[in-house]
């Protein structure tokens, strides 16, 4: 495994380039959007307008990207769209999806960062929207080659554990996984303990990753919550908060994924730029630390549990394995 960061969280910090922001985070992985229109122009995220100023439909420039990431080495680690399956128009998100899954070829990485639904409608199944999905990212598939495309538990509906189950079982497909933001599932309210189960359980499927934190109340911990509404306010730096990503990477590492670990740090705005510069500095230095104690196994020397001791292969049906605990339910959103 490996240390990254979006290219959005670059700008955000305030880093005049991506190259500069590699050199000074001292990382190896970039995650780039790539927008509808082949550029990344007038990215909003965060209440935020970022741009690296890039357009992957030119091919020259395309190339002189590739050769300058190259030259200080750094690799893309995935292309990150923001289609949205909620929306009427299912065509112009698959056209998306086509247009990322060729640039990412072009730009010599394998996946593609995707949304299942951003904006659900009241009243609409889950069940609908599962069937929406699985469609949309099947056609992908046919579509396209050797690409494969990583759903984010994003969302109000993206971060329910029986719509990731039923998408994942629905497509079944090696060219299909997740993006595994451990931080979401913390937004979304689980409790902590829940959220390593999640790791634990959806890890056979993990092809890309975001890494966010952020600290509750030691009574709300445990406690199912409802998502956070008024988010970003509980986020906290990835080093401080109540996450252990010692804990997510080893359920990581046994499960066999050796790819990136993206840093998206979404609680940069709620402090001084300078200070926000400062907090991402310590964000990528606290994984750049943890992934080399973890490369020499020196966190979990003593641990009972050894990779033999875990199948990396994808169960049979991860539905089989979630019915011991409870019956799926696909009920209506509100």
């Amino acid at each position: 495994m490996y240390s990254g960061i979006r290219d959005f969280t670059l700008i955000w910090a305030g880093y005049p380039d991506i190259v500069t922001g590699m050199k000074d985070l001292g990382l190896v992985g970039l995650e780039v959007y790539v927008g509808p229109d082949l550029k990344s122009s007038d990215y909003s995220d965060m209440g935020v307008r970022a741009s690296t100023g890039l357009d992957f439909g030119d091919a020259a420039a395309r190339r002189r990207f590739q050769k300058t990431l190259r030259d200080h080495g750094v690799k893309i680690s995935a292309i990150l769209i923001e289609n949205d399956f909620g929306r009427e128009n299912l065509e112009a998100e698959l056209k998306w999806m086509r247009a990322a899954s060729t640039v990412a070829q072009q730009l010599e990485t394998d996946v593609v960062r995707i949304n299942s639904v951003m904006s659900p409608k009241q009243g609409v199944p889950l069940e609908k929207y599962v069937e929406r999905t699985v469609q949309a990212v099947t056609q992908a598939i046919k579509s396209t080659e050797s690409v494969s495309f990583a759903m984010e538990n994003h969302g109000v509906v993206g971060n329910r554990e029986d719509f990731i189950v039923e998408v994942l079982e629905g497509v079944n497909s090696d060219r299909f996984g997740l993006t595994l933001d451990t931080g979401n599932f913390y937004w979304y309210g689980y409790p902590l303990s829940k959220v390593y189960d999640l790791v634990s359980r959806f890890a056979p499927y993990v092809k890309h990753t975001h890494v966010k934190n952020m600290t509750f109340s030691p009574d709300a911990r445990e406690k199912m919550r409802d998502w956070c509404r008024d988010w970003p306010k509980e986020a906290t730096p990835i080093f401080e908060g109540d996450i252990d990503y010692s804990k997510v990477l080893r359920e990581l590492e046994l499960a066999g994924y050796g790819r990136d670990i993206t840093i998206e740090d979404e609680s940069l705005g709620n402090y001084p730029k300078d200070k926000a510069l400062q907090f991402l500095k310590r964000d990528a230095e606290f994984l750049n630390g943890l992934l080399s104690r973890f490369a020499r196994h020196e966190s979990w020397h003593g641990s009972t549990r050894s990779r033999t001791e875990r199948s990396i292969k994808k169960p049979v049906s991860i539905k089989a394995s979630l019915a011991r605990r409870r019956t799926l339910k696909l009920d209506y959103l509100i």
